[in-house]
């Protein structure tokens, strides 16, 4: 739906000298009809051949609808800078025509393509961004697992592509094969929100609140209740159908459903489930706490973290490294809140042995392990709390950290993508050489000049992004 230019006028009578003012000013997708609502009375006949109806006034709130041939303003034949004119013997009320910004949403890759990972029907890696094959504009989000890559497109259909693993199909297309470019997962449904990739499992959500997953099932992830692997999606039992956020971990899965509470299900050493147990779940099981305000998790390898409404910050699970950011080593099997005392944290992102995450002021910070510089504060000193990601930017919109990868990854609101960490497989997306003494303990601009950036997704040795292009 498009809307219009409000036009503010002087009075409310419509004279040669001034002119109404219209308000909710749309098109109709369906019959392609300009619909103006007027916003204060006006008198004078507006003929039916210049838009009007021919009647002799017009009062608050009436619907005016425009044509030019015959009974219908055609939205197809307008273009920028067009002004809509309404006459008649009085005056004219103009409206000026902004047509809609068109988007083309294309999904990118980069870094290590061993079983065609990359989805740009190669096994070649790559240390600049290459973009994933099809031809799709209509990517809405994309996600990277341990050797394969799922994506969403904005008309519903989940895509997947890399490592199928010949024992558990986590590809989601029915069959065990890579494939080194997206396939569709199958099941015919058209209304996927979100996917998820995780380490031998991936995740689902449809826009009716149901959660589906296939792959793995040793680990218990799929929350099927079973343990046999499935090659094709099969619902997440419990009968919820008011899920709205979902991250696979390495051999567990996390979730949150819209009444504000946090699921998890799947292997559960050192407690990553947040259950108070350290007993493995192949159904979903309440983190505890009695939150009812959570707002996003993140599973990552036997720890997990979330974000409350509140925007307080919590982690649970194994403990070593800092990887929990509540200033201790210790394992928790139940959520702590991650110390530093801020309140505004919007997303989190749990990997391997540490957490990235970004506050509302759009500073970055991280903690845990910080091997290869992976935290992004120049140094390669584990850390306990969470540090700030070093570069001065207050203009982070999202992060990832890479998946069981020593590197993350950010998006700015100025559209470019960084990365830092260890690149020597090209994860980074720097164009730097590919060996192992190749590590940036600060942030590195991913290359191609593209300003464009909106999500980025890092994997094992692999990362994922889409761009959004105005047209």
């Amino acid at each position: 739906m498009t809307t219009l230019t409000n036009i503010v006028a002087p009075s409310n009578i419509l004279t040669a000298s001034n002119t109404a003012t219209i308000t909710n000013k749309t098109f109709n997708g369906a019959d392609n009809t300009l619909t103006v609502r007027l916003a204060n009375d006006i008198s004078g006949a507006l003929p039916v051949a210049n838009g009007g109806t021919g009647q002799t006034s017009y009062t608050e709130g009436q619907l005016l609808v425009g044509n030019t041939t015959g009974n219908t303003l055609n939205k197809n034949a307008l273009t920028a800078g067009t002004d809509i004119t309404i006459t008649n013997g009085n005056g004219s009320i103009t409206i000026a025509y902004d047509p809609p910004i068109v988007y083309n949403n294309s999904a990118w890759a980069w870094g290590y393509s061993a079983c065609g990972r990359l989805g740009d029907n190669t096994t070649a890696n790559k240390s600049s961004p290459v973009s994933v094959v099809g031809g799709f504009t209509n990517w809405s989000q994309v996600s990277s697992g341990r050797n394969h890559s799922l994506g969403v497109g904005t008309n519903g259909i989940a895509w997947a592509w890399g490592y199928a693993n010949a024992n558990y199909g986590v590809l989601g297309d029915n069959t065990k094969v890579d494939k080194s470019s997206p396939v569709s997962v199958v099941g015919g449904f058209t209304d996927w929100s979100q996917v998820a990739a995780g380490n031998n499992h991936s995740l689902g959500l449809r826009t009716n609140g149901t959660a589906w997953g296939w792959g793995a099932g040793y680990s218990k992830a799929i929350g099927d209740n079973a343990a046999g692997n499935k090659s094709s999606p099969v619902s997440v039992v419990g009968g919820f159908t008011d899920w709205c956020q979902i991250s696979a971990g390495e051999g567990h899965s996390t979730a949150v459903r819209t009444n504000g509470t946090a699921w998890a299900w799947g292997y559960n050493t050192c407690g990553r489930l947040g259950d108070d147990t350290n007993v493995n779940k192949s159904s979903p099981v309440s983190v505890v706490g009695g939150f009812t305000d959570w707002c996003q998790v993140s599973g990552g390898y036997r720890h997990s973290a979330g974000v409350r409404q509140n925007g307080t910050a919590w982690a649970w699970g194994l403990g070593t490294c800092g990887r929990l950011g509540d200033n201790t080593i210790v394992t928790k099997s139940s959520p702590v809140s991650v110390v530093g005392g801020f309140t505004d944290w919007c997303q989190i992102s749990a990997s391997h042995e540490h957490s990235v995450a970004v506050r509302q002021n759009g500073t970055a910070w991280s903690w845990g392990r910080n091997t290869c510089g992976r935290l992004g504060d120049n140094t390669t000193a584990d850390k306990s709390s969470p540090v700030s990601v070093v570069g001065g930017f207050t203009d982070w919109c999202q992060v990832s950290a890479g998946f069981r990868g020593c590197f993350s990854l950010g998006v700015r609101t100025n559209g470019t993508a960084w990365s830092w960490g260890r690149g020597e497989f090209g994860q980074l997306g720097n164009n730097s050489s590919a060996n192992y003494s190749n590590m940036f303990s600060s942030p590195v601009s991913v290359v191609g000049g593209f300003t464009d950036w909106y999500e980025v997704s890092g994997g094992y040795r692999h990362s994922l992004a889409i761009r959004s292009t105005a047209t």
